[in-house]
């Protein structure tokens, strides 16, 4: 859980008052969960476990604060990076998942969805069966 903790104190230097700790536990907790796995990917889901950590940060506001979204975002971002996820989605995506999971309009499985798409390799054209010169 410490990494969660050193990601906020990263983010967020103005050192902003935790109003309540156990959103984060939570979050973490809930990212470490892998009993809910998607049949084709290998354990852990990287992007399930992003989206959970993402996701619960969003209903569960931590920070008594208005950067509660800046930090799911951000957080969720590092995660991502530490995780070895081969592309990272845009601060601008994750603003806008945590946005769509606050209001209620993505569960944890639509934020895994996107952000699976999202941290994928690009195949090259090669293997798309297209070719760059035409």
């Amino acid at each position: 859980m410490e990494w969660a903790w050193t990601a906020l104190a990263h983010h967020l230097p103005s050192d902003p008052a935790v109003w309540d700790p156990s959103g984060v536990a939570a979050a973490v907790a809930r990212h470490q969960n892998d009993l809910v796995l998607v049949p084709e990917q290998p354990a852990p889901d990287t992007a399930w476990r992003a989206a959970a950590f993402l996701h619960t940060l969003a209903v569960c506001p931590a920070l008594e604060s208005p950067m509660n979204e800046f930090y799911a975002a951000a957080a969720t971002r590092s995660y991502l990076r530490v995780a070895g996820a081969k592309q990272l989605p845009s601060p601008e995506v994750l603003g806008d998942l945590v946005e769509a999971a606050k209001l209620g309009r993505a569960d944890i499985g639509a934020v895994a969805e996107e952000l699976r798409a999202r941290i994928q390799e690009p195949q090259p054209a090669s293997l798309r069966g297209g070719s760059e010169d035409t």
